[in-house]
């Protein structure tokens, strides 16, 4: 499938998505996704989304942990 925005070809891929969940950050790896190979465009499918909604409702403990880094308000 062609890319609307460059005209590069979408891939399928398994990529990392993040989302704001009840106030926290949430990253949801594995998902299935159709990359663009130019630009990196991403799209989900329908399914997926309601895959991923159904997911974070059942509020299952994580798999996995991981260390978050806030960038500083001030660089020098």
């Amino acid at each position: 499938m062609k890319c609307d925005l460059c005209s590069g070809e979408y891939r399928e891929k398994r990529v990392v998505r993040n989302y704001k969940w009840r106030g926290k950050t949430v990253v949801v790896a594995d998902v299935p996704a159709l990359v663009c190979d130019r630009c990196g465009d991403t799209l989900l499918t329908e399914d997926t989304v309601g895959a991923i909604d159904e997911l974070l409702k059942r509020e299952a403990k994580p798999q996995e942990y991981a260390p978050v880094y806030r960038f500083p308000s001030k660089v020098a």
